[in-house]
């Protein structure tokens, strides 16, 4: 029976049940769900209630350490800084963050991401976005795992990962079939140019 507010009790107890019986003990979001919360104001996106949608399931993002924000931040300042003086400021647009929409049930919040500077959107297509940056202090497994893996599979043409701690670049380039063709590992002593500039040459040291 029915109140004014909805089913009874028991009529809810009667769908779990169901549930239950078909093994299934979770509900999964898409993308554009996590588009109608974050439009609803229910994340404010700051620290405490970080969150990024990794295959249906809300996943709670650690707070930046120092180690952390700076590194990242010094990798995005030298790529804006060669976007300017490659004169490429027209084409491309270093973001400090920004969600990038890896496929219809994952969408991540990566430290840094080079885009077209004309695309529009909520949140990032594959096809918008030229290079991903995270940076990792105590997130690497799964930086290295899961997130390279879906963005491979998503086919974003390149992906960088800061191992903080140990002062050293993952580059990821060219996907294929959800894959990555060419594996980079880079320390301070290395310089590195993404795809989209090969010329920028950016010295390792001045972001460790």
């Amino acid at each position: 029976m029915s109140t004014p507010f909805g089913p009874s009790d028991s009529s809810l107890d009667g769908a779990a049940e169901g549930f239950a019986e078909q093994g299934v003990t979770e509900f999964l979001l898409t993308v554009d769900d996590l588009e109608t919360m974050l439009r609803a104001g229910i994340f404010d996106r700051d620290d405490a209630t970080r969150v990024e949608l990794e295959d249906g399931r809300l996943v709670r993002m650690p707070s930046e350490s120092l180690p952390h924000a700076r590194t990242a931040a010094r990798l995005n300042k030298a790529l804006d800084r060669a976007i300017e003086r490659l004169g490429l400021e027209a084409r491309y647009e270093m973001l400090n963050g920004g969600t990038v929409r890896v496929s219809n049930i994952s969408a991540f919040d990566p430290d840094g991401a080079v885009i077209a500077r004309d695309c529009e959107g909520f949140f990032l297509r594959p096809d918008q976005v030229f290079l991903v940056i995270e940076a990792s202090f105590s997130t690497l497994k799964r930086d290295l795992g899961s997130k390279s893996r879906a963005y491979a599979a998503a086919g974003i043409a390149e992906y960088w990962v800061i191992d903080v701690k140990q002062a050293k670049l993952h580059v990821f380039r060219r996907p294929f079939e959800g894959d990555w063709t060419e594996r980079l590992l880079l320390t301070a002593d290395d310089s590195v140019s993404p795809l989209f500039a090969p010329d920028a040459d950016i010295a390792l040291k001045s972001v460790f």
